[in-house]
């Protein structure tokens, strides 16, 4: 029977510049696990840490970004990992950062790219991470009322 964990979350970085939201994406280095994917941030849950910290952890240590404000993506990333007989349950958040904001890459990244929506979601190689990015812009990062439902912090 296959376990049921939630012991990673995925995040989405974004940016408002020129009145335009814009994602964050990252190119793995060729010579990692899942060379070359393009893909938004996840990481994996410390046992000492909650969901929120680690994302706000994960945004620092990949991208040396500083988050300006966070959001649950009100949105779980669920999958099944064949390897291991597990369903992965795992939270999204969005993070906004600076209008100028470019990262300062982590040792398993080779590229980046500020994306539109479009853009994000084709290089996105996973469903459940083409309909978060979605979900985000529609509800987050375009702002308004109803984003302010979903800040954290």
């Amino acid at each position: 029977m296959p376990q049921l964990v939630s012991d990673i979350v995925d995040v989405y970085v974004f940016r408002k510049s020129r009145r335009r939201v814009q994602f964050l994406v990252l190119r793995r280095r060729d010579d990692v696990v899942l060379g070359s994917i393009w893909q938004s941030i996840h990481g994996k849950i410390e046992p000492s840490e909650t969901a929120v910290d680690t994302a706000i952890r994960e945004v620092q240590e990949h991208t040396g970004l500083e988050p300006h404000k966070i959001y649950s993506a009100d949105y779980i990333n669920q999958f099944y990992d064949h390897k291991t007989d597990t369903i992965v349950l795992a939270p999204s958040f969005a993070v906004l950062v600076g209008p100028n904001d470019e990262p300062t890459l982590s040792p398993e990244y080779g590229d980046y790219a500020w994306c539109d929506l479009e853009e994000t979601v084709a290089r996105l190689p996973w469903s459940g991470q083409r309909w978060a990015a979605r979900h985000i812009f529609d509800v987050i990062a375009v702002g308004g009322e109803e984003a302010e439902f979903y800040a954290i912090r």
